[in-house]
């Protein structure tokens, strides 16, 4: 499970908006810009409209501007790539990540709609555009098919926690290429994949327009969504899911409610992810993970928690504790006993992250479940020093191949996995 980023979107709203001329919002940009590089917040505050206002106080949008620019630093560029229904978007170059500036102005010029997002290329060398349309907006994928007339397996690749795309880059963390490699591998093999922009990251942004609307449980019939959807194509001869990290629990509780052919998790975790958070913050600070336990005791019990201490905002805010609450109702090694098809569970014995002992209790839940662990692969799934600052070094770097053990070992169990 990747370290959460929850508080990556700065004023994460929408509303009704008229579209202004270019040079309007040109002019907004540039003073966004000034005034986040100099954290001049009140200024920008002054720059939304009433609404706004009213929804993010000047104190939480100075609070947010701080935490922004202590995770990405400051705006080096910004340059406009489209606009749609009023909205515009901006590429935006920040000192350590590149994200999206969406904003849409009202009639008066004001700030209807502002927020960071995170940013990927419109443009995929690999596949066609595949989307499953959700009740809240469209999910969008991507197809890669094998040039050939007779039927063939299909895997569905269920990207891990935070700002994750589809093809396994982070906007904080960095662009490691995963997903889109194993795609790539597998489409030599004869094996198509989907592989999708979860909710709210890259060309799913729309599907979620209110953060503290979406559920776990969203997640999971997005994931369901795709698996009907290719179900109904008889290009397929069988249906494997893929989730690495967070997508595992996705992937698992998908498996369950809608039939596949198997299951392959990466990385995935065995124990509540409350759990794990504490165990991750605990390595950090005894006494940040202390406070992190309150916190998340009350969530798992479907309270929400109302004063936040300012080191651990950005994984708890407000907004995001009802999607918190929603995930900790579900233990990956409960979900996985309801499995019936094949599973292979895969883990880096190198994963800074999630221990290999996460794998072993799930094949202990699982028993008849295969376990490979994979010497020397970290968490992005590559081969990387012990150092744990070298070992995050590779998550930005997209030249690293997979972990040479990881492929082959995918291919030879989907194999393996019955037809439909």
């Amino acid at each position: 499970m990747k370290k959460l980023f929850f508080g990556l979107s700065l004023i994460a709203m929408t509303g009704t908006s008229i579209a202004q001329n270019r040079g309007d919002y040109d002019e907004a940009v540039n003073k966004i810009k000034n005034y986040y590089n100099n954290q001049k917040a009140d200024s920008l505050f002054d720059m939304c409209s009433d609404r706004i206002k009213n929804l993010m106080p000047a104190e939480k949008t100075k609070q947010l501007f701080a935490q922004l620019n202590a995770q990405v630093g400051a705006i080096k560029s910004f340059r406009f790539t489209r606009q749609d229904k009023g909205i515009c978007y901006y590429k935006t170059e920040f000192g350590s990540a590149t994200l999206s500036m969406v904003l849409a102005l009202d009639k008066d010029n004001k700030l209807e709609t502002f927020r960071f997002i995170p940013y990927t290329e419109e443009q995929d060398d690999n596949g066609q555009t595949y989307t499953y349309q959700s009740p809240s907006g469209n999910i969008v994928g991507t197809l890669a098919m094998p040039k050939t007339t007779t039927k063939m397996p299909l895997a569905i690749i269920i990207a891990g926690s935070g700002p994750t795309d589809r093809n396994g880059n982070n906007t904080i963390s960095g662009k490691s290429n995963a997903y889109k490699m194993i795609a790539d591998s597998l489409l030599k093999q004869g094996i198509a994949s989907i592989r999708y922009d979860k909710r709210g990251v890259g060309a799913s942004i729309d599907a979620l327009k209110d953060e503290s609307a979406v559920r776990f449980d969203d997640m999971i019939e997005d994931a369901v969504g795709f698996i009907k959807m290719a179900k109904q194509d008889t290009r397929f001869s069988k249906i494997i899911v893929i989730g690495h990290s967070e997508g595992s629990l996705i992937g698992m509780a998908a498996a369950t409610k809608e039939q596949v052919e198997g299951f392959v998790s990466i990385a995935g975790i065995a124990q509540r992810a409350d759990k794990v958070i504490i165990k991750q913050l605990n390595a950090q600070s005894t006494e940040v993970g202390a406070i992190a336990k309150g916190i998340l005791d009350s969530l798992a019990a479907g309270h929400l928690v109302k004063n936040i201490d300012p080191n651990l905002n950005s994984i708890f805010h407000t907004s995001v504790q009802p999607y918190l609450i929603s995930w900790l109702k579900y233990d990956p090694s409960v979900e996985i006993k309801k499995l019936r098809q094949p599973i292979l569970l895969i883990q880096g014995d190198n994963d800074v992250q999630v221990a290999k002992e996460e794998a072993e209790k799930l094949k202990k839940a699982a028993p008849a479940a295969t376990l490979k662990i994979i010497g020397g692969m970290n968490h992005v799934l590559k081969q990387a020093p012990t150092d744990r600052t070298q070992n995050l070094a590779t998550y930005a770097n997209s030249e690293l191949p997979l972990s040479p053990e990881l492929m082959p070992e995918i291919v030879k169990f989907i194999s393996s996995c019955k037809n439909k």
